[in-house]
């Protein structure tokens, strides 16, 4: 049988028709396996296009410095550390959606993924100042942490708010737990003796205390189960002012004698303690005032000298603005434009005054001398307070936090401000640690304000 010869001879039409047999059964096979292994390595079926950048708003201080940029998958934060407890930092999104973290990042997302800017009330420089000094007092004086609040006249801006430890929220091998604290919104503290003045201007605004009375001033009172002492030195009488110069335990024991518990504890509240702070713009705490009912004698005298009560630096500066502010209550603001509640009147204008002026004779008179800023006249006054050790449920020897709260120029108000540090190694009195950092800072404030020295309150050589 003849063959034409382009078709091959029989051998190769029967391999070429097994080849395609065997071909038609392998391919849906390999199709088959290909699918399995994509399927269990999760592999694209093919190369995904890249996805748009999300965007995102800018963080901004108040002078157009920028905190915060870049869309969502490569936030970058140009300042690294500055101001960080408060911006807060992003990252992938979250089951409700936010790609906000911490901080304003966190709280202000959905304005953020709208590509809108959020501005803060911060000044870059003073943030700055801030941050440095409070990182370099807690190195040398060997301090666990601390927080330093600045607070402006009148208008109640957060000008700069530092927390210590730090963090960069470029770099996330810095983010632990401690770094991240905001402690000058957060962290609540028995604040010592910065309480006084509030008793005082209670006393005076009420009617019950003339500024020009003497009050005893023994060295030791027992009350209830517990006795308090005095540190400094007096006379075994003091007028008042001479009571917050010498820090008197004692005098401001008999003092807060003229009230009853009820009545403590309600001007306590009336000037913010134990109260929320009303910021929609970050998280902050209340502190802690126990009600009334639950104090006992020693509770009482204990919460009039700065224990057994709990605050914030942002509290404690809110309500030392009330003597700056001629005895206005403005809600401190971190955010331009957010919505707080209205200034309320705390005292009346003579009665800010007449402790104001005596927060003045109580730096000047005293060894407050580190806490003077030159040429600039300072209202102030110092705490030393015992911390609270919740693990052990005491009070542990040796560990204090030493503030300072204080406002100037006395005469002009401008800035209220509150530092503190808890635990310090190498020195225990806050006339040495917390009055020389208050002092370091304030000196850049008015450094910055760039004025001449006589547009300025003098008050004698630095």
């Amino acid at each position: 049988m003849a063959l034409n010869k382009k078709s091959g001879s029989p051998t190769q039409l029967y391999l070429a028709r097994r080849y395609l047999v065997l071909m038609l059964a392998v391919v849906p096979l390999f199709a088959a396996l290909g699918g399995f292994v994509r399927q269990q390595l999760q592999l694209p079926t093919w190369p995904a296009p890249m996805a748009e950048p999300i965007p995102r708003g800018r963080i901004l201080a108040r002078d157009g410095t920028v905190l915060a940029e870049g869309a969502a998958s490569y936030r970058r934060y140009p300042q690294g550390q500055l101001a960080s407890h408060l911006i807060g930092f992003s990252g992938a999104v979250q089951p409700d959606g936010r790609y906000g973290l911490e901080g304003l990042e966190y709280t202000y997302d959905q304005r953020l993924q709208a590509g809108e800017p959020v501005v803060t009330t911060l000044d870059p420089t003073l943030q700055a100042a801030a941050e440095r000094h409070l990182r370099d007092a807690i190195i040398r004086h060997e301090a666990d942490n601390g927080a330093v609040v600045m607070i402006e006249t009148g208008t109640g801006h957060v000008l700069a708010a530092a927390s210590y430890p730090s963090f960069d929220p470029n770099m996330r091998e810095t983010r632990t737990q401690a770094a991240l604290t905001n402690r000058a919104f957060l962290q609540q503290y028995e604040p010592g003796s910065v309480m006084k003045p509030f008793v005082v201007a209670a006393l005076l605004e009420s009617g019950r205390l003339r500024p020009d009375e003497v009050i005893p001033a023994e060295m030791a009172l027992r009350v209830g189960s517990k006795t308090f002492r005095d540190v400094a030195q007096h006379d075994s009488h003091l007028a008042v002012p001479d009571i917050l110069r010498y820090s008197s335990n004692v005098a401001m024991i008999h003092l807060s004698d003229r009230f009853t518990p009820e009545e403590q504890h309600a001007w306590l509240r009336h000037f913010g303690f134990g109260q929320e702070m009303g910021l929609n713009s970050i998280f902050t705490r209340t502190g802690q005032l126990n009600h009334w009912q639950h104090w006992v004698p020693q509770d009482k005298a204990s919460i009039t000298i700065g224990q057994s009560v709990s605050t914030t630096a942002l509290q404690l500066a809110a309500a030392y603005s009330i003597f700056a502010n001629d005895g206005l209550y403005i809600p401190p603001q971190l955010v331009v434009g957010e919505k707080l509640s209205l200034p309320k009147r705390a005292l009346s204008p003579e009665t800010a005054l007449a402790v104001r002026s005596m927060l003045v004779y109580t730096v000047e008179e005293s060894s407050l001398r580190n806490s003077k800023i030159p040429f600039v006249s300072v209202a102030g006054k110092t705490g030393t307070a015992d911390i609270f050790d919740q693990a052990s449920g005491r009070y542990i020897d040796g560990d204090y936090t030493l503030g300072f709260a204080g406002i100037f120029p006395a005469e002009n108000p401008r800035i209220t401000m509150v530092v503190y540090l808890q635990k310090p190694r190498n020195g225990t009195m806050s006339t040495l640690v917390a009055a020389p950092l208050f002092r370091a800072i304030g000196s850049e404030v008015v450094a910055h304000w760039g004025l001449p020295l006589n547009a300025l309150t003098y008050v004698g050589q630095p």
